[in-house]
């Protein structure tokens, strides 16, 4: 410090000033090249990994879904097709004024009221979680907006 006090003395007001603006300017440059641009280049990275995170996961998931879908048709029915059907008609809210079992293997379902789209989302669950497919089914209008349905439910075959 001492043998940069007398030289910067030596130097003109102009000069002081010059050599100010360039001390500051390589302060600058050697701030973003030695941390500035080593984070933005990290931070690039960490992003692009992170995109290729999530369409791992995508992929992962949807394959999981598939072998879900493939294990649960592959699985034999742990309870009888009866009980399947009450259960999955209790879970989704739905009031079943007649479920039998005529002895054939397959279940006649009575509902007297029932909004079409309730229904509807009902069998298409039936048929994909538990492979429990519609065989006959008679649909007619109530007087208000529901219908009342017969249906002839049956396990799919494996």
């Amino acid at each position: 410090m001492m043998l940069i006090r007398p030289w910067w003395d030596d130097r003109t007001r102009r000069e002081q000033i010059l050599l100010t603006i360039m001390l500051v300017l390589l302060a600058v440059t050697l701030l973003w090249l030695a941390l500035l641009r080593p984070l933005a280049l990290a931070r690039s990275a960490a992003a692009d990994r992170l995109g290729a995170a999530l369409a791992a996961e995508a992929r992962i998931t949807a394959m999981a879904g598939s072998l879900q879908a493939i294990e649960r048709r592959r699985a034999p029915a742990t309870t009888p097709l009866l009980d399947q059907i009450s259960q999955s008609a209790s879970a989704a809210g739905l009031t079943i004024e007649r479920l039998e079992s005529p002895g054939d293997g397959a279940v006649a379902v009575r509902i007297t009221a029932i909004r079409a789209e309730p229904l509807l989302r009902w069998l298409a669950a039936l048929e994909q979680q538990d492979s429990i497919l519609v065989e006959r089914g008679t649909i007619r209008r109530n007087g208000d907006a529901t219908v009342m349905v017969q249906l002839t439910l049956r396990q799919a075959a494996r």
